[in-house]
């Protein structure tokens, strides 16, 4: 149990600093806890985590409250049930979900917003109803931790140093993202010029965290990937953490990669 609980409180901590405004600690061991779903802050939802989270139980959906302003477009007894089979569909015993539950959310609700908005904006262009997703083909790490700084690692399939620059603008439009102290990235890639021959891309951006881009850049490098982007975000929470920041990043960063998939050169 004991195991269990550190677990949730670095997950909680976690989810405080990507979303610093959004998450209210009810109880004081964080088994209840009030979120404004990000991007969706007229909503809120009331969470508890049993003592067997995350090893063997799911959390359970206590309330959802709508704004006054919102509540005519929305059922809260509908969202209830709804927003319970996503946390139940992304659980996974032993792993932590909230992250992951969040972000489904806001897919959800990104679908819900776009329908109600044909209904009123019939003349619009279409293309101004279709929202474009940030995560979109980004494989994520789970979230770490350390004392006050979270580091957390997206991966993605690039096929040009264009195309790795294109999804990387698209990605620091997201909330969560714009408010990282940091955002290092690597990138390798090839492309067939026009007369046959094969060209390699391949780079870093520390963007302020000296020496952690081209830490990134060795580690795809050894793990002999090709056509991909590989970016870690910092949330630096006020204290210095030293050397064990490059330790976090590299973690993330693998983590990140190998869930994307991606297979080695041949």
């Amino acid at each position: 149990m004991e195991t269990n609980h550190e677990d949730l409180l670095d997950e909680i901590l976690a989810i405080e600093a990507i979303y610093p405004e959004n998450l209210e600690r009810k109880v004081e061991d964080c088994s209840i806890v009030v979120i404004k779903v990000p991007q969706h802050e007229y909503i809120n939802i009331q969470i508890s985590f049993p003592p067997e989270y995350p090893s063997t139980l799911s959390p359970r959906l206590l309330d959802v409250n709508i704004s006054q302003d919102k509540s005519k477009a929305y059922d809260a007894n509908y969202l209830k049930q709804l927003f319970q089979e996503v946390l139940d569909s992304v659980f996974h015993p032993g792993i932590v979900c909230l992250f992951d539950f969040l972000t489904e959310l806001d897919a959800v609700l990104y679908e819900g917003d776009n329908a109600e908005e044909d209904d009123t904006n019939e003349q619009k262009d279409m293309k101004e109803l279709v929202p474009i997703d940030p995560f979109e083909g980004w494989f994520a790490s789970d979230p770490i931790t350390d004392r006050g700084s979270t580091f957390m690692a997206f991966a993605t399939h690039v096929t040009s140093e264009e195309d790795a620059f294109m999804k990387l603008d698209k990605l620091k439009t997201d909330s969560k993202m714009r408010k990282a102290s940091h955002i290092m990235s690597a990138w390798r890639t090839k492309v067939i010029n026009e007369n046959g021959q094969e060209i390699k891309y391949q780079d870093s951006d520390d963007d302020g965290e000296a020496a952690a881009g081209s830490r990134m850049l060795h580690l795809i490098t050894i793990m002999d990937v090709w056509g991909i982007m590989v970016i870690v975000a910092r949330w630096f929470g006020g204290a210095h953490i030293g050397p064990d920041r490059f330790r976090h990043i590299n973690s993330t960063a693998r983590e990140a990669v190998l869930r994307g998939g991606f297979k080695k050169d041949k």
